[in-house]
């Protein structure tokens, strides 16, 4: 009986034992899973993306379609695999939305099962769609005869270009302001809504998408007013003629704080008082009042004067305003303001090496998605009458440098250029002809070859100034202002076809 039952229990640990190499013997034979899940290149991880660009599901190799001139040479991918995998590519373990590779050629990515080194290649090709051009979409044709200032921004809110200009109304020069809502103009508010405008028109736009304009009033004491669309109206914002006498034909600028939603403007002032006469005096909304003759501190000068200052631009980014002015004969400044307080951020310079003086009326600037401002500026480092030049300086570094080589174009003076990035960091420029029919042509970097486009002509006949920008959509528009016939013309950056 016991031999019975050991027989017995010998022949039970033999069949355990034997399941059990089996089931050793079957896991070599299961196919090890191994591949990529999804694949794409995200704008939040691209600064030079406009938008996402992603394959859901894989099944072979990878072709992802682009716009053209985006710049592909260091895109970060995010992907999923299989459980267990692990991606490289030129040897490189990736790690999904942190490795960042040049697709500039097509990329072969090796996915590996660690467990079993079973592998599976794949081929990412990124193509470029059909180039852009620049259309002309419409001519505006204000009812009033146009009295030759105007400016164009669009409005973030509904990604419409608005240009405030000036019309003839007996005898004197009144501001209107129009858009474009996608198939015709319409006007925004009464037409010749202002005072006596004596220049110095610009347009900015809250987050919410409220339209403000900006003008030197001519029956204000020549100063600076600002107002608001409104309730269906233009209405003055605090009181009328609140800076000191502005000189318009050294420039204006407007921008909104982005903190407090309140207007922000830069004059130049025309007569000595509360600070130097050609001074830059800086002005804010506090919700109730103007505060003014906020000085630049620090400005460097001659015999202990300030130098005297031309063309401000101011551009909002992040929390705060930048407002970049060209020095007399002395480079050009970099300043912020944020939270009532004015910092400088480069003092004269932007210069080519061996350049001696700075056109004293060029620049035009605009600030990236990456905190990259870009300053178009005009120095005689190449020629005695000025050459143009294109800056780029990064904010969180502090270092500064001329992109895209020398630009070819003879540019009109006297700030007859505007520059715009677009939404992939794409710097684009509308100038004015010198040396020709003084039309208007666009040019902009080319992210391959890193050197200026071929100019685009936009029209045949004299123009009186150009302004460029861009919409969160990726859309351009220019606007340009005849000097004859008592139109604008509308161009929009559109497909080809």
């Amino acid at each position: 009986m016991k031999k019975l039952f050991f027989n017995l229990l010998l022949l039970s640990m033999c069949s355990a034992l034997f399941i059990a190499c089996s089931d050793d013997d079957n896991d070599g034979d299961v196919a090890a899973v191994v591949g990529l899940k999804s694949f794409g290149f995200y704008a939040e991880d691209n600064s030079a993306l406009a938008e996402d660009y992603i394959v859901p599901e894989i099944t072979a190799d990878i072709r992802i379609s682009v716009p053209a001139n985006t710049d592909i040479s260091a895109l970060v991918a995010r992907f999923t695999t299989e459980d267990g995998n692990e991606v490289k590519i030129n040897g490189v373990l990736q790690e999904s939305k942190v490795t960042s590779n040049d697709y500039t050629y097509p990329v072969d990515i090796i996915v590996t099962d660690t467990k079993s080194n079973t592998s599976k290649s794949y081929v990412v090709t990124i193509v470029f769609q059909s180039p852009k051009i620049w259309k002309k979409i419409a001519d505006f044709h204000p009812t009033s005869e146009l009295a030759g200032d105007f400016a164009m921004k669009v409005n973030p809110k509904d990604n419409m270009p608005y240009i405030a200009y000036t019309v003839d109304d007996n005898g004197s020069d009144k501001l209107c302001v129009a858009k474009w809502n996608g198939s015709a103009f319409e006007n925004v508010g009464a037409e010749s809504f202002s005072t006596a405008v004596s220049g110095g028109v610009d347009i900015a736009f809250d987050p919410d998408g409220v339209p403000y304009v900006l003008y030197v009033d001519k029956a204000n004491g020549t100063a600076a007013t600002v107002m608001k669309y409104t309730g269906g109206s233009w209405n003055i914002v605090g009181t009328p003629g609140f800076s000191l006498k502005a000189n318009a034909g050294s420039g204006t600028t407007l921008a909104i704080d982005p903190q407090t939603k309140n207007p922000v403007v830069v004059t130049i002032s025309n007569v000595a008082g509360a600070i130097a006469r050609r001074a830059p005096e800086l002005s804010y909304f506090n919700g109730s009042s103007w505060v003014t003759a906020q000085v630049f501190t620090g400005r460097p000068g001659v015999n202990g004067t300030t130098y005297a200052a031309f063309v401000p631009v101011a551009v909002t980014y992040g929390n705060s305003v930048y407002i970049a002015m060209s020095n007399n004969t002395a480079g050009y400044s970099l300043y912020k303001f944020t939270n009532g307080t004015i910092t400088p951020v480069v003092e004269g310079g932007f210069l080519k090496e061996g350049a001696t003086s700075n056109n004293i009326k060029d620049l035009s600037m605009d600030i990236d998605n990456n905190g990259n401002v870009f300053l178009c500026t005009a120095d005689n480092a190449d020629t005695e009458n000025g050459n143009p030049r294109l800056f780029k300086y990064s904010l969180q570094s502090g270092q500064s440098a001329i992109i895209g080589g020398s630009i070819n174009n003879v540019f009109e003076s006297h700030n007859y250029y505007k520059i715009a990035v677009d939404a992939q960091n794409t710097p684009f420029i509308v100038y004015k002809d010198y040396l020709g029919l003084k039309n208007s042509f666009v040019i902009n970097l080319d992210n391959t070859t890193k050197q200026w486009s071929d100019a685009t002509v936009l029209n045949t006949t004299v123009t009186n100034g150009a302004f460029i920008d861009f919409n969160s959509n990726n859309e351009g528009f220019i606007a340009v202002l005849m000097a004859e016939g008592n139109v604008v013309e509308l161009y929009t950056y559109a497909d080809a076809n």
